[in-house]
């Protein structure tokens, strides 16, 4: 009989665990210092190109990805995160075939020039809570002379943005420091030798 109730402890426990944890398995815990590199829905940072491709691929069959809007992007729909459904569009910049950069396009499905509901301005309030839960409490606000207002994080190698791209679009960048410093160096040595 203890057995049982026991048994019947453990899984309620794992319930409860499973549904606090929705947002880490989105995720795959990247506010944990030891899992900087990973981004969101099972990519990370330095992910080889073919597996990034492959992993698409059958994340497409199982129709949890779809191509973007003109077939050059991942996109995926944030349902349950946002009060509206949300876009989510994405695809890496890659260096030395690995992923370096992730630029991510998010904006409201009713979004119109006219419906100031969905604007962008709107999206980024709703959005940044939901950063802050996923990576982190630590965002940081700077004015950019070109994007506006940017909200930034750094974590170890790790720098995100999140900034209002347009009147539809919220974007946010996802960069290895360390793999953009070595790009910088690269070219100014290029530079110096010409």
């Amino acid at each position: 009989m203890k057995m049982k109730y026991w048994l019947i402890g453990l899984l309620v426990c794992g319930i409860v665990v499973m549904v606090s944890c929705d947002g880490k398995k989105f995720l795959g815990s990247p506010s944990d210092e030891k899992n900087i590199d990973s981004l969101f829905l099972g990519i990370s940072m330095g992910m080889d190109k073919k597996a990034f491709y492959d992993y698409c691929w059958e994340m497409n069959k199982q129709k949890v990805f779809m191509h973007g809007p003109t077939n050059q992007s991942v996109e995926y729909m944030l349902a349950t995160q946002l009060n509206h459904p949300v876009s989510m569009e994405f695809y890496p910049n890659f260096y030395n075939e690995k992923i370096y950069e992730m630029p991510v396009l998010y904006s409201y499905e009713g979004w119109a020039p006219w419906n100031k509901e969905y604007s962008s301005d709107t999206l980024l309030l709703n959005l940044l809570p939901v950063y802050k839960k996923w990576y982190g409490e630590d965002f940081q606000k700077l004015e950019h002379p070109v994007q506006g207002t940017v909200y930034y994080q750094m974590k170890g190698k790790r720098r995100i943005n999140l900034f209002i791209r347009d009147d539809q679009y919220v974007q946010a960048v996802f960069t290895d420091l360390k793999v953009e410093k070595e790009i910088k160096d690269k070219a100014q040595q290029e530079s110096n030798t010409k």
